[in-house]
């Protein structure tokens, strides 16, 4: 295939000898946008992880720059990533029920032909939308069903690719219902690179979603046993099998648990368990870093792809135990390791590199981001999120606060300190308002409400402010056209399950 063809800028030349040389025309970069689902960022050992589970990730950190105080805006896909491709908060406020027509968080926005339906509504202004509108050939690489084109998430994307033959096969011949269920990142990382040959004249954004390392926790065989751990007699398809025992028990789904054995039917005391999960998970985080090695070396190599932005993030994180619960889910009120995730980005120019911000940011940020860099900047003032680029440079910045709306809690969330309400408190003795010194209690541990009431207050009137900003958010004028992707079929549905997503 031959070569992608980008739009060079022109060359002004000066009309008379001794005239100053102009500067050239701005060149709008490539933007190749990587999400991992389900990443957390201290199991990256460029941030500080004692096992090497993300050489090439590390690379990419010391050419670019790390954001170590990442936030995502809710933990699970459904939400987060139309959040980050919106730079919108998403909103639960007013929704009783996580059903399939709420569960994204922006029922606000439909149009009346689109409330019966799963998936986000077609007035949502996408990234993808945006950056095509303005020339960019748009493709996205899509392996988690809760983004399939059938949820309308392929708003603004010229090429939106779903792996659908390698899902279909793997569905006919896998001996397992936990085998299969995405493509992995060399499934994935092949199509990218085919599609980088692809002949396209002018700017492009890629974008591309990894399911390693979302459960079911199977890495490759040669990259099973990678890290030291106390692994247990058991196969690693038994492990994950316990591991959906406990997920489908602490979500309610008895019928669903009753399908795998718990830990203590296989004999595992709890921490041979948990660190065996523990070793699965950073071998598919190592996994999927080598994958992306082949695209970085491409990018790195190919002068037509050396003028790129290159943005990885997660859409959340995961839980291993740390608070009672496992995978990703809103039952411990936002755990601090359920919404911290990764994020580098790679400057076009390449400078400045090797720099970490510890300032808060968020997901609602990349959007805005990205639409700088593209000469865009204008068209994220609707947005919730902020540009970070004047991190970047060293500028001033006001600081950051991040909100999340869920059904059960509202929370802020600032740099230090973490103020959760419980919206329906009833009769469970839990306390309606906490405060958690974050910093120096990152497990949540010490509620220090009574020690702060001003500050409690405070945040509390932030929190019933943001509130309102969601209540009163609406679809702009106009009734937008209904997504056209159908229901679900019952193959995608039980990919859905395999996922961990129990179907309303």
């Amino acid at each position: 295939m031959p070569k992608i063809v980008m739009a060079s800028a022109l060359l002004l030349i000066t009309a008379a000898a001794g005239c100053a040389r102009p500067e050239p025309p701005f060149e709008p970069p490539n933007v190749v946008l990587i999400t991992i689902d389900a990443l957390r960022p201290d199991y990256l050992s460029y941030a500080g992880h004692p096992s090497r589970t993300s050489p090439n990730l590390d690379v990419l950190a010391r050419d670019g720059v790390v954001f170590s105080q990442a936030l995502t805006s809710f933990p699970g896909t459904s939400p987060a990533m139309p959040s980050l491709m919106t730079g919108l908060f998403p909103s639960f406020e007013g929704v009783d029920k996580w059903v399939k027509t709420t569960r994204h968080g922006f029922n606000d926005f439909e149009s009346p032909e689109e409330r019966d339906r799963r998936g986000l509504s077609s007035n949502l202004r996408m990234l993808a939308e945006i950056l095509n509108d303005h020339g960019y050939t748009t493709v996205g690489f899509n392996t988690n069903p809760n983004l399939s084109a059938h949820a309308n998430f392929d708003q603004g994307f010229d090429v939106y690719e779903e792996f659908e033959k390698y899902n279909h096969r793997q569905h006919r011949t896998r001996d397992h219902r936990l085998i299969g269920n995405y493509p992995p990142a060399g499934v994935v990382m092949k199509r990218v690179l085919e599609r980088m040959d692809d002949p396209v004249d002018g700017p492009v954004f890629f974008w591309m979603h990894f399911m390693d390392p979302h459960s079911p926790y199977l890495p490759p065989q040669r990259h099973a046993r990678a890290f030291p751990h106390n692994y247990s007699s058991h196969s690693d398809l038994e492990i994950n099998e316990a591991v959906y025992h406990l997920l489908y028990s602490q979500s309610g789904s008895a019928k669903r648990a009753a399908r795998y054995p718990s830990p203590e039917d296989l004999g595992i005391e709890g921490e041979v368990f948990i660190d065996h999960v523990r070793g699965l998970y950073e071998a598919e985080i190592r996994f999927c870093d080598a994958q992306l090695r082949r695209l970085f070396r491409r990018l790195d190599s190919d002068p037509a792809w050396q003028n790129t932005l290159v943005v990885v993030t997660a859409d959340h994180g995961e839980e291993f135990l740390d608070h009672g619960f496992v995978i990703h889910h809103v039952l411990s009120g936002l755990a601090e390791e359920l919404i911290r995730i990764p994020l580098i980005v790679k400057l076009p120019k390449g400078t400045p590199s090797g720099v970490t911000i510890d300032e808060l940011v968020r997901i609602i940020d990349i959007a805005p981001t990205v639409l700088d860099y593209a000469g865009l900047g204008n068209e994220a003032s609707h947005m919730d999120g902020t540009s970070v680029r004047p991190l970047i440079e060293g500028r001033e910045a006001p600081a950051r606060t991040a909100f999340y709306s869920t059904i059960d809690y509202g929370i802020v969330r600032t740099a230090k300190w973490k103020y959760r309400l419980l919206k329906h408190p009833g009769d469970s003795g839990e306390p309606r308002e906490r405060l958690f010194d974050i910093v120096a209690d990152p497990l949540e541990e010490h509620d220090l409400a009574g020690d702060h009431p001003e500050l409690l207050a405070e945040l509390g009137e932030r929190y019933e402010a943001f509130a309102q900003h969601l209540r009163t958010r609406a679809a702009p004028p106009g009734t937008a056209d209904a997504p056209s992707g159908g229901e679900l079929d019952a193959e995608e549905l039980e990919r859905l399950e395999a996922l961990g997503y129990v179907a309303d």
